[in-house]
């Protein structure tokens, strides 16, 4: 409060407010003058020494106001505007959603310039008469061009680089070459059988067992043009083992019937066999022998793929392994006598 809101009235002694008066930093020396002027004028300055006190007091705060006010600057610079600088944040990009596990990594998208145009390979006639057997139709090869759900490719140009060669044994051991090189093969204990697509297995590049390297090269061959039918078999010596009530491993492997040259060869894509002469599709017993199974196999189903021919899990295979162990007729076992050759 200034000492000038504070109304005149009789009988108020200025004494009483000199600490207001002193510290009031709102009056000018024009004020001062005012206040001595009206006192001086009203009588309330009677040379009384109470009054003597206030004139001298007023009169050096008008001194000191005036030095003041003429060392004061007119005006104070603006205070410079502070304008602070702020780094934006980052832009994070959201996580996608994550598939349940096994977790496989996206497909590049496909551009339709990247896979060069393609005439389909003419089918040639068998050059020797087939019959059907286990649901397939051995004398119309063109049916298994067609792959199944779980053995459709969506990214084909993966395997451009085996396009523009003529159909043979050799090109088919390239694809298998290629799968070779370009994979790494782990054990699962059969977790995987049935349960991975031919995507999912060409985007990983990895093979937990013969099932998922049957399943690429077959996917692989049919997309080349050629037809390609899975054989999952089991073997001999275990189903005799088992129908008599031992304990021991689930022994099969699958293979591969490749249409080549106007014949069906049959494939292991998974240890690098192959038979091209005097192969029969229909017979139900290949004599090649691995790891315990010291007879042979024989041929439980067939398809394009597993799901093909209703295996989903390994646990459906060891049912149908079972149930093909107790219907196996031991008496009609017979090899036949095919000679296995390596690619090269």
């Amino acid at each position: 409060m200034c000492f000038f809101d504070i109304p005149f009235t009789a009988g108020y002694n200025p004494l009483n407010k000199l600490s207001k008066i002193l510290i009031c930093s709102t009056c000018s020396k024009d004020a001062w003058i005012g206040v001595f002027l009206i006192y001086s004028f009203t009588g309330e300055f009677k040379m009384k020494p109470n009054a003597v006190i206030v004139l001298i007091l007023l009169l050096i705060v008008l001194a000191f106001s005036v030095s003041c006010a003429g060392a004061s600057p007119t005006s104070v610079p603006p205070s410079p505007t502070f304008q602070p600088t702020y780094t934006p944040f980052p832009t994070y990009t959201p996580y996608s959603t994550q598939t349940p596990y096994p977790t496989f990594t996206p497909l590049p998208t496909q551009t339709a310039t990247l896979t060069p145009s393609r005439t389909p390979t003419p089918i040639p006639t068998p050059t020797k008469p087939y019959t059907s057997a286990f649901g397939i139709d051995y004398t119309q090869p063109s049916k298994y061009l067609t792959p199944g759900e779980q053995s459709r490719m969506s990214n084909t140009q993966v395997i451009d680089s085996l396009r523009g060669k003529p159909q043979s044994i050799a090109h088919l051991g390239q694809i298998y070459f290629w799968i070779k090189s370009g994979f790494t093969a782990y054990a699962a204990g059969g977790a995987y059988i049935g349960k991975v697509t031919t995507d999912q297995l060409l985007t990983e590049r990895r093979l937990s067992g013969c099932h998922d390297w049957a399943l690429v090269y077959a996917s692989l061959v049919r997309e080349l043009g050629y037809p390609a039918v899975l054989v999952d078999a089991a073997g001999v010596s275990w189903a005799k083992r088992f129908r008599a009530g031992q304990k021991g491993s689930y022994l099969g492997h699958v293979f591969v019937e490749v249409f080549v040259a106007g014949k069906w060869v049959l494939i292991d894509s998974t240890n690098n066999w192959y038979v091209e002469v005097g192969y029969d599709p229909t017979h139900a017993f290949i004599p090649i022998k691995m790891g315990d199974e010291t007879e042979g196999m024989f041929v439980m189903r067939k398809a394009v793929d597993t799901w093909g021919y209703g295996i989903h899990s390994n646990a459906e295979l060891m049912r149908l392994m079972e149930q093909s162990a107790n219907a196996l007729k031991l008496e009609t076992i017979k090899f036949p006598p095919y000679h296995f050759l390596r690619f090269q």
